[in-house]
């Protein structure tokens, strides 16, 4: 009797870890610090949130299946064109497409400017609790989260665009005032 309680006292403990270990991540809020690390670009270099303090950087997670994202992705490499990499840094993550799927994308898009890496396992959108293509975060020059976009629309696009125009007003003003003591 002693036996079967112990027995089921350990696999009750068992399954508590097993489910622990599989609580539901949440996405960051409005002013929360993202997780860091955005994988590896086309060259091998790990992308690292917290070497692109300093600029307004946008990450977008995208899948060759979805049609909006493929209407995204050209839209926000023309932003990074136009803007240069010095103020706004776009990272384009592509999500547990496989991999013959993923070098015709990067084939297609190989003229493109934005940073682009790949989540084989789904394990870096999950860390911004990601449910929906394409899923957009815009975070600001301190490395936090200001703004966070699902799907995509030629108004949500104009959304963005004035979005990034304000953090980086926001931020030329903080650099000046810090200048200025």
């Amino acid at each position: 009797m002693m036996r079967r309680w112990l027995l089921a006292a350990a696999l009750s403990l068992c399954a508590q870890g097993a489910m622990a270990g599989k609580a539901a991540v949440t996405a960051p809020d409005i002013g929360d610090t993202p997780p860091p690390l955005l994988g590896k670009e086309r060259d091998g270099s790990t992308i690292d949130l917290a070497a692109l303090r300093g600029k307004v950087v946008i990450v977008t997670f995208w899948a060759s299946w979805c049609h909006y994202c493929l209407k995204e992705l050209p839209a926000l490499n023309s932003v990074q064109e136009q803007s240069g990499d010095r103020f706004l840094k776009i990272i384009a993550v592509n999500v547990q497409d496989d991999m013959a799927d993923y070098r015709a994308m990067m084939k297609q898009m190989r003229e493109y400017k934005l940073a682009m890496t790949r989540d084989r396992d789904g394990s870096i959108a999950a860390g911004f609790g990601v449910k929906a293509y394409p899923n957009l975060w815009l975070i600001d020059p301190q490395g936090r989260i200001a703004g966070h976009h699902v799907g995509y629309g030629e108004d949500s696009l104009e959304s963005i665009i004035s979005q990034i125009k304000r953090l980086l007003t926001e931020e030329l003003a903080r650099q000046q005032a810090t200048a200025a003591r």
